[in-house]
């Protein structure tokens, strides 16, 4: 009888097993990845873009970032709603059960260095991407030869998956003008001497904010009338609709999750999903940022 219960308990460990290899071999490949593009700044920034085709079968998905130190971490699915997400190290699961894609956006100060005047970009990936440099690069030395080459103007390369190092040049102003003065340059080139150039934008600022200031003061966004319009609005929509009247009819997603730290992450921005449906509120991309904006 004892042999019979340990026989059984056996089988039942091996079935456990089994299960739970094939369900971590699922969950592993119910995501490939459709494209990877990375934006090198100026100054050193590195902004990437993925995105991911997933098995909307598949309760969660699993991706590897290049950089385990990331900033401005942004999923969404293809109606660009957020998606609940939690990463550590280089490690990214998103909880993607009924969506069929995902994009990612990040940006990364730590794979890029600068010594003298040349910066270099190193990477370490477990996939193929694209790198777009800023435009007037010039790329000094490359750890291997890339997929591809693209010297149209901003350049970009094609990598493989492994480890790379690529160095590259901002073109500078050429010699001979570096030794002119300001004013000996403007007058040279037949441009606007900088003294007057500078009190011209001077001016111009004062007169932008004057300007400003009596639109503003003319223009105070009234939020009664999309009120009343949508009566089925939330406390919270109202709120968040009072607030951007407070900032005079916009504000970037960030300002409004500082004023309300208690609204998570994801109602929030579906929240504001909800708003720019019913046309109370249009999102335009500015920079990294999402700015929102109360329609007239």
């Amino acid at each position: 009888m004892r042999q019979h219960s340990w026989r059984l308990r056996v089988i039942v460990i091996v079935v456990l097993v089994a299960l739970l290899l094939i369900y971590s071999s699922a969950v592993h490949s119910s995501v490939s990845i459709s494209s990877t593009n990375l934006k090198v700044y100026r100054d050193g920034l590195v902004h990437v873009e993925q995105k991911l085709a997933i098995d909307e079968l598949s309760p969660q998905a699993s991706v590897t970032l290049i950089s385990d130190k990331v900033e401005n971490l942004v999923v969404v699915d293809k109606d660009q709603l957020a998606v609940d997400y939690e990463f550590s190290d280089k490690n990214l699961v998103i909880y993607s059960l009924g969506a069929t894609q995902v994009d990612i956006t990040y940006d990364v100060n730590t794979l890029t260095s600068k010594e003298n005047d040349v910066w270099t970009l190193l990477l370490d990936i477990p996939y193929s991407l694209d790198v777009c440099f800023p435009v007037n690069s010039t790329i000094v030395y490359l750890s291997s030869t890339p997929n591809k080459i693209d010297t149209t103007t901003p350049l970009s390369l094609s990598l493989g998956s492994g480890q790379w190092e690529i160095s590259y040049i901002l073109q500078l102003v050429s010699g001979d003008e570096d030794n002119l003065s300001p004013t000996d340059f403007s007058q040279s080139s037949g441009m606007i001497p900088i003294t007057y150039l500078i009190a011209l934008i001077v001016i111009l600022m004062v007169a932008i904010v004057v300007g400003f200031l009596v639109f503003k003061r003319k223009r105070r966004p009234n939020i009664k009338k999309a009120l009343n319009a949508n009566p089925q609005l939330m406390k919270e929509d109202k709120a968040v609709l009072e607030f951007l009247a407070e900032k005079d009819g916009k504000a970037f997603e960030a300002e409004i999750r500082e004023r309300f730290p208690d609204m998570p992450r994801t109602s929030l921005w579906r929240l504001i999903k909800r708003l720019e449906k019913l046309e109370i509120v249009e999102v335009k991309k500015i920079g990294l940022e999402n700015q929102v904006i109360l329609k007239k």
